[in-house]
């Protein structure tokens, strides 16, 4: 497989997820502390995070960047009521690090917050177990940082938004419910950016950490910014530091002084009233203020910033009640303090329906456009010699500039999520709708090049202007002056891109898979199969995965369709160039592992982690992966009698509609078995020998293994199970044994 450039770390959450240091925490409720990231290999001093990197490095040689992304959390969609905060699920109990060969005190810090201190947001619960992990404590996120770029690795630092509130929607959600065009809604953008100052904040280079003077509970997008800025000048800084993404619900407001015309700068560029982009701007001054006094000039691609927009509006913002399109980013872009233009590119590859392929593989053979805008006559031709296929990497490629949002696109598209094949198959499918399921494409006409989204080169070539209806007759046209954008000057750079391993992934590649989530949707014209335990689960696709992420490295990198300026500057700056998602938690302890929720979303998800894709992964030192697990011993005389009881759980996901929707937790049900015993002979030695043995071997509760079950419950052969005793020796469970006069196994996934 072609190696990705770069990689986007995850998951974003979890105190101490990215620590190449072990590190034992209390829980909340909790009453004395744990080790929290050695999952993969319990037994050693190697954490997770530095397995999964080391897997990363054996896997992908070719990737030379990370980006680290950190999140915290926002728990509203009115942006009048959103906070932005940190916040952790441990307790203010015991906490600790493992330095140089002992263990010392080390609490969970951010932003010059501990677990003590007062009026911190927790994290949202579902069937008792906290939805999300913590927000990394800061000295770990140095320490990553330093052990990234230790391994000879680039480094881009994410600050990121999850949000924690019903629906658990996209931060691109955040809003205003008010008037737009308003004084109100320039104050609800202040408000959400908060008057943080660079002078609040001061680093503290011994704990690796930055204080802040301001308000303890400044829940505002400012503080958040500062604080990582100043904590990447502990780490020595980083190659690019993004100042946010895809805030896409934001960026659109408009402020009272916005009009059609918009106004001049004083350099004569076309402007409008965008609160938030202005935000963005000066934000993006103070962190190069930051960079720059703590002497990180830019250099190299080193100490850059960016600011990465949502792929839908990255060229401009459509305001229907305007009936136009403005380049709303363009004075941002145009910022001497952002260095690079950047965009999460989750643009289709693909419209490939269910039955024959559709219109694709009709026009597979027909000649591709020769002239752009294309006519309806010519527009869907594809100019392939192949046999069509939607695993062909030409016809992926040819979709990079051309087909849909280049080309063409769909007036009217809505994904209704699962439903009867809309073709008439007796699948369930993600069903399109309106101009989508019946392929009634439209062309772009002559000028409309900033309503393609895909149109990258003619973007990167070209000053941009407004497009809207004038009312002269004309349509969407071009009107007034250019932006202050000026062509070529600034490299174009895909902070994120990716692709669910799910059937036709490439047909809508910024969907994602998440029962509890609002936004859980599979692309268009994805397959469901039914599975055992649930109605259906969305088909799996690793190779078209695969493909598809290939498809878009080569195009960019080695296929010769990237331009590089007069000034030697590349269109599309390949070094920054981040595939979604590897995991800090590695492959297989995640997702085989049940303490995290979200390994159920392995299968159809991003992760690159351990989809091989047909290729055997490297294995660190120690191996995570786990012998072939042994089976309960056959004792002479335990006499037993077997109780068998399926445990269920099941969460429920509350969406903004205010509809309520149920899932499983897990595709199948666990299983308690309690083992009875008559008599367990103290006179047959080799009975207790051989359960003090296996018990030993099992590490208490830590290993699982195979448990026989009889045939008429269904479940195959053997069960896997655990003990659910997790006892330090074999007295002290024999004890417990006696005592209760059964053994109680549980099954695990």
């Amino acid at each position: 497989m072609t190696d990705p450039r770069g990689v986007a770390l995850l998951p974003a959450s979890g105190e101490w997820v990215y620590d190449p240091l072990p590190h034992r925490a209390t829980a909340l409720g909790a009453s004395a502390p744990v080790v929290v990231n050695l999952n993969a290999a319990p037994a050693g001093t190697r954490t997770d995070y530095s397995i999964a990197l080391d897997q990363l490095q054996a896997r992908y040689p070719g990737c030379t960047t990370v980006s680290l992304v950190v999140a915290w959390f926002g728990n509203a969609v009115d942006v009048t009521q959103c906070a932005i905060y940190p916040a952790t699920n441990v307790s203010a109990g015991p906490s600790d690090a493992f330095v140089d060969g002992t263990w010392a005190a080390e609490s969970w810090r951010c932003s010059g917050l501990t677990a003590a201190s007062p009026g911190l947001i927790p994290l949202s619960t579902s069937g008792g177990s906290a939805v999300y992990g913590g927000t990394p404590s800061d000295p770990s996120v140095v320490r990553c940082i330093r052990d990234l770029r230790g391994r000879g690795l680039r480094v881009v630092f994410y600050p990121f938004l999850l949000m924690d509130c019903a629906g658990y929607p996209w931060r691109g959600r955040i809003t205003f419910a008010g008037a737009d065009i308003s004084a109100a809604a320039t104050s609800a953008v202040a408000g959400f950016l908060g008057s943080a100052s660079a002078s609040q904040f001061t680093r503290d280079t011994t704990a690796l950490t930055v204080a802040y003077v301001g308000a303890p509970t400044d829940w505002t997008f400012r503080r958040m910014i500062l604080h990582y800025a100043n904590l990447c000048v502990i780490a020595g800084g980083v190659d690019l530091f993004l100042i946010g993404s895809e805030l896409r619900g934001l960026e659109i407001l408009r402020g009272p002084g916005w009009t059609k015309a918009g106004t001049l700068t004083s350099s004569g560029a076309a402007t409008w009233d965008y609160p938030f982009v202005a935000g963005l701007a000066q934000l993006a001054a103070d962190v190069r203020g930051i960079f720059d006094a703590a002497s990180l000039p830019r250099a190299a691609l080193k100490n850059l910033i960016a600011y990465s927009a949502d792929w839908s509006d990255w060229m401009g913002v459509q305001h229907v009640d305007s009936s136009g399109q403005w380049p709303h980013l363009d004075a941002l872009y145009a910022h001497p303090a952002i260095d690079l233009v950047s965009f999460d590119n989750y643009l289709p590859l693909s419209d490939w329906t269910t039955g024959d392929g559709g219109l694709d593989a009709a026009n597979w053979n027909v000649p591709a456009p020769s002239a752009w805008p294309p006519t309806p006559a010519t527009m869907n031709g594809l100019g392939l010699s192949s046999t069509p296929s939607l695993w062909d990497k030409t016809y992926l490629k040819a979709n990079i500039e051309g087909g849909e949002k280049y080309d063409w696109f769909y007036a009217d598209s809505t994904n209704q999520g699962r439903g009867p094949d809309p073709g008439g198959s007796d699948l369930q499918v993600s069903r399109p709708e309106a101009d989508r399921l019946a392929q009634n494409r439209s062309p772009y006409a002559a000028d409309q090049q900033p309503l393609a989204n895909k149109q990258l080169r003619w973007w990167w070539h070209n000053s941009h202007q407004a497009i809207y209806d004038a009312g002269d007759g004309l349509g969407f046209a071009p009107h007034g002056p250019a932006t202050a954008w000026a062509p070529q000057s600034k490299s174009i750079i895909f902070a994120e891109f990716g692709f669910p391993s799910c059937d036709r992934a490439t047909n809508q590649p910024n969907v994602f898979y998440d029962p509890k989530s609002s936004e859980s949707f599979t692309p268009f014209w994805s397959i469901w199969d039914p599975a055992a335990g649930a109605t259906y689960q969305p088909r799996r696709d690793d190779l078209l995965a695969r493909l598809a992420l290939e498809s878009v490295v080569e195009y960019w990198t080695t296929d010769g369709h990237n331009a590089v300026s007069a000034a030697g500057l590349p269109m599309v700056e390949p070094t920054f160039m981040v595939a979604w998602n590897w995991d800090a938690r590695p492959f297989p302890a995640f997702p085989a592992l049940s303490l995290w929720g979200d390994a159920a979303n392995w299968p159809t998800g991003t992760w690159l982690n351990g989809k091989d894709f047909g290729v055997a992964p490297a294995l660190p030192d120690p191996p995570p992966i786990p012998p072939p697990p042994q089976t309960f011993p056959n004792l002479a005389g335990q006499g037993w009698s077997v109780r068998y009881r399926p445990v269920f759980a099941t969460a429920v996901a509350a969406h903004v509609t205010g509809r309520e929707s149920r899932f499983g937790r897990n595709s199948t049900a666990l299983w308690q078995i309690d083992m009875s015993f008559d008599r367990l002979s103290a006179g047959i030695v080799g009975d207790l020998a051989t359960l003090a043995g296996f018990y030993d071997a099992m590490r208490g509760a830590a290993m699982p293994f195979l448990v026989p079950v009889p045939a008429e419950l269904g479940l195959g052969a053997t069960l896997l199970c655990r003990f659910a005793q997790d006892q330090a020796d074999f007295e002290e469970f024999m004890r417990q044994v006696f005592a209760a006069g059964a053994v109680t196994l549980v099954s695990v996934r």
